[in-house]
């Protein structure tokens, strides 16, 4: 089973500009720290900063502001507030330097300073995937391969078991020191996924009967399996490392490889492919498995090329899209229900029509209302259930039939108003008070704030004028 979906996400961001606007103030100390704080405002906000975090995600943007516990990033999602105890290391992109005044120094912490530790929140998921691999694949096919028959299933299921632990064993051994983000995992899932599938375009091409002629017993298929699914890990976690992935990024990709896919047998579909199986089996199996396999892998080229343009998309993103594209399949079934479709190729078009088409709007929805830690997409699917259950508990109390045809309006408008106001209420903009005013393409934003002048605090004003 491959992972999930993929989203096209490629976001422009304006330059900000600061201009002097404190004429007419008495204090000349207001003065001089409103001076003070514009200056390093706009010296600031020329420069791009990539931060990566303790969790593996990395947000590339223009630096806002600073101070003892936390950074404000300018990202094509909005201003993002990330506390100092969650950054991992900050690089000026300029000048590629990681020396610089705001990592957290040990005068700040006041602490001596810590040997890094590594992030190995994903490291279960290795193990637990070896040992699962290790007691069917290889627990299972090593007897199979060997011939060493089932009069002793007492012994064979020993084997297993101690396949099981051996594999526990030399997993745990091999991950002790790994850096483990579930970032990583995610591509080495994905990785392993394509390495077992890859088998099927292989059978497929040599055709399934010739390949029953000198593989009858399926060894070699089994055996293949048994270095493809291994190298697929390899080579995976090869890429992860070249490309520098974040969390976000590698949930992208591999979610990319099951949206190719699927796009992939909805445009088979849309053939006469029953006809062209019934005509000629060999055939028809040769292609779709092969067009099937090679969509999955344009769908992960693909998601791999947005992903590194979008350095600051997150798990809660991918996590929101991926909800998208089941309440796009589920709308387009309602849909489908309600206007009486009763031909397969125009029902799978309209599904390929809403699951993309929420696709689309999920990520219009992540760039205009900002990104999403992890779980806050969960607090979306919530509220659509919220809505869902809402309209159902109405339709009870006041009679209306719910079996009726036109009942299906009313289940897409309570599933689609439910997302779309649950994702709306969820943004994450800088929790600083102020005011902003907005005409077309210019904005203002003033916001009161204190400047640390003489060991003592002035009150200042921060003000931005974009254009």
């Amino acid at each position: 089973m491959f992972l999930d979906y993929c989203v096209l996400i490629i976001c422009n961001y304006l330059i900000l500009k600061v201009r002097k606007i404190f004429i007419g103030l008495e204090n000349k100390s207001i003065k001089l720290s409103l001076l003070i704080l514009l200056t390093s405002i706009g010296l600031s906000q020329d420069e791009q900063y990539s931060i990566e975090l303790k969790n593996g995600n990395t947000m590339t943007g223009e630096l806002l502001s600073k101070d003892e516990s936390s950074v404000t990033l300018k990202t094509e999602f909005g201003e993002l507030v990330i506390p100092k105890e969650n950054i991992q290391s900050i690089v000026n992109i300029d000048t590629d330097n990681k020396e610089n005044s705001l990592v957290i120094t040990e005068k700040e912490n006041k602490q001596p300073a810590q040997v890094q530790e590594l992030n190995q929140e994903a490291r279960w998921r290795s193990i637990y995937a070896a040992m699962s691999v290790g007691n069917t694949l290889y627990g299972v096919g090593i007897p199979y391969l060997f011939d060493w028959g089932s009069k002793d299933a007492e012994k064979l299921f020993g084997f297993r078991l101690l396949v099981f632990g051996a594999t526990y064993s030399i997993s745990s051994s091999y991950t002790k020191n790994m850096d483990l983000p579930l970032g990583r995992s995610y591509l080495q899932f994905a990785g392993a996924n394509l390495g077992f599938y890859s088998i099927i375009p292989i059978v497929s091409l040599i055709g399934l009967d010739n390949w029953n002629n000198f593989d009858p017993k399926g060894k070699v298929a089994l055996t293949y399996s048994m270095f493809s699914i291994p190298y697929g890990v390899i080579n995976a976690d090869r890429l992860y490392k070249k490309w520098k992935l974040s969390n976000g990024q590698s949930y992208l990709i591999s979610l990319g490889i099951n949206l190719g896919a699927l796009n992939t047998i909805g445009l088979i579909q849309q053939t006469e492919w029953v006809e062209w199986a019934d005509r000629n089996p060999e055939n028809f199996a040769r292609w779709v498995s092969s067009l099937t396999y090679g969509g999955a892998i344009a769908g992960a080229y693909l998601a791999k090329n947005v992903a590194l343009n979008s350095s600051s998309v997150t798990e809660g993103d991918v996590g929101f899209l991926n909800l998208s594209l089941s309440i796009g399949y589920m709308n387009s079934l309602f849909l489908g229900y309600l206007i009486d479709i009763d031909n397969y190729k125009a029902q799978t078009l309209l599904t390929m029509a809403g699951v993309n088409g929420f696709l689309y709007l999920g990520n219009k929805l992540n760039k205009n209302y900002g990104s999403l830690t992890q779980g806050q997409e969960k607090i979306v699917a919530l509220g659509v259930g919220a809505s869902y259950l809402t309209w159902i508990g109405c339709a009870l109390i006041t009679g209306v039939d719910y079996t009726s045809r036109s009942s299906r309006i009313y289940d897409i408008a309570s599933i689609t108003v439910g997302w779309y106001f649950s994702r709306k209420s969820i943004s994450n903009q800088s929790s600083e008070v102020g005011y902003n005013s907005t005409l077309e393409r210019y904005s203002l934003s003033l916001r009161p704030t204190l400047v640390s002048q003489n060991n003592s605090l002035s009150p200042g004003v921060n003000i931005n004028l974009k254009f």
